[in-house]
């Protein structure tokens, strides 16, 4: 009953937010979310004007004016602005007033001494009378639409891609359940009292993925799963089941948007668990890759046939939103080495090559094709020659550096509480 519910609450929240006043994804750098509308009398509840772009003569003027002909794009660039603003000299809160001023201070809480106002004295999209819904909002005169910045995730992660997830007792990607910003009352336990935030989904998202990080860690865990806009879930197995109901494409974006390959935040729907995992120097790869060695390779005959990632052309069909930089080859390898190993992985192939720097081949019989064209010597480690006992080199335009993927015998972990892998794994992995 609680899914049917939710599940018609957000096609109305969603109705509303595309419908009453457009909601506008933020594309601010700085990520900010909506509070409300509230009233000032003019004895000033955010006492430090910041940013005028009404009045020439302010002496914090921006050097632009108000845009009546382009008033949906304007105020989102207005509050991207004010939120730059106010987060430079150190305030969490902020407010739009009179349009074209932005107002803030010291004090986070200040903006509610003079309380609430009707959100008619607050204007959105397309000059309508600001919504609950609505992502963008200033005030009139006297009224300051509120806004709070949000902090950085302070946790690193990468984006595993979108999977689905079955449902079946026993065998689910990931079996724990740990915690959930949904309204459950059978699972107080793990009910943050933090509400899911459609209105601010744009920054919501991307906070409970950074919570659900946290989460995993507290427990031992590298791998977790969004899923059901407002779920967290991981497992002691996670780094080799959260893929083995296959991928899916039942996942969403900040934007309301279907998830692309290269988005670093994305949520599942239900049946659906978009994929994280804790990255860093202290987080070693779930996979064993063993160098075999560097080996010719032809362009137009190649040994190993099957691209499976790219980190050097965004508009290769595998990019994934990584863009290696040579420069940074000691630090950045092991991670594209991960990432290569985890793709050869879910296609099912033993053995995988670095050609070019930084694009990732493999193919279902490439453990006895890789050797095709023979040996070679022209495979690098940065701008310098491939050492022969090195496990960080790469192939050239006419060379591949060539590895075999394996799973460890147990688990690798910043934390040494973790178990043993059981048999159950052994049989995900097949033959590799």
């Amino acid at each position: 009953m609680h899914k049917i519910f939710a599940l018609l609450f957000l096609a109305i929240a969603s109705t509303q937010v595309l419908v009453e006043g457009k909601w506008k994804c933020s594309e601010c750098k700085i990520q900010y979310k909506a509070v409300g509308c509230f009233k000032d009398d003019g004895q000033r509840p955010l006492p430090r004007e910041i940013l005028n772009e009404r009045d020439v003569t302010s002496k914090v003027f921006g050097h632009r004016m108000i845009d009546w002909y382009d008033w949906d794009n304007y105020i989102a660039g207005f509050a991207c602005r004010c939120a730059a603003k106010a987060k430079s000299l150190g305030y969490k809160v902020f407010g739009l007033q009179f349009f074209g001023e932005c107002w803030s201070g010291p004090d986070a809480k200040s903006y509610k001494a003079v309380g609430k106002a009707d959100n008619k004295k607050c204007t959105g999209n397309e000059y309508k009378t600001c919504s609950p819904f609505s992502r963008h909002c200033v005030g009139q005169q006297f009224t300051n639409f509120i806004y709070e910045i949000v902090p950085d995730c302070d946790i690193p992660i990468e984006s595993l891609g979108c999977y689905s997830d079955r449902h079946i007792k026993g065998a689910r990607p990931f079996p724990n359940y740990v915690l959930t910003d949904r309204v459950d009352s059978t699972r107080g336990d793990i009910f943050t009292h933090v509400l899911l935030d459609w209105r601010n989904w744009d920054t919501y998202m991307p906070q409970l993925a950074c919570r659900c990080a946290k989460k995993a860690k507290s427990l031992g865990h590298t791998t977790f799963g969004v899923q059901y806009y407002g779920e967290c879930w991981t497992g002691n197995n996670a780094d080799y089941t959260y893929d083995r109901d296959k991928s899916s494409k039942n996942c969403i974006d900040k934007c309301y948007e279907p998830c692309k390959p290269y988005e670093k935040y994305c949520s599942g729907k239900q049946f659906a668990n978009y994929v994280y995992r804790l990255s860093g120097p202290e987080v070693p790869c779930e996979l064993n890759t063993t160098p075999l060695g560097c080996f010719a390779e032809n362009p137009s005959s190649r040994a190993l046939g099957v691209e499976i990632q790219n980190e050097i052309d965004p508009t290769s069909r595998v990019f994934r939103g990584n863009v290696f930089e040579i420069k940074e080859w000691d630090k950045q390898f092991p991670s594209l080495l991960c990432r290569c190993a985890r793709a050869a992985k879910q296609k099912g192939f033993s053995v995988f090559g670095v050609y070019n720097n930084a694009t990732c081949w493999g193919g279902p019989d490439g453990h006895s094709t890789y050797n095709k064209h023979g040996e070679s010597s022209q495979c690098i480690k940065g701008t310098e020659p491939c050492p022969g006992n090195s496990v960080k080199c790469a192939g050239g335009d006419k060379s591949i550096f060539v590895y075999k993927v394996s799973r460890p015998h147990s688990k690798r972990s910043f934390d040494s509480h973790f178990k043993k892998e059981d048999t159950m794994i052994d049989d995900l992995f097949g033959k590799i």
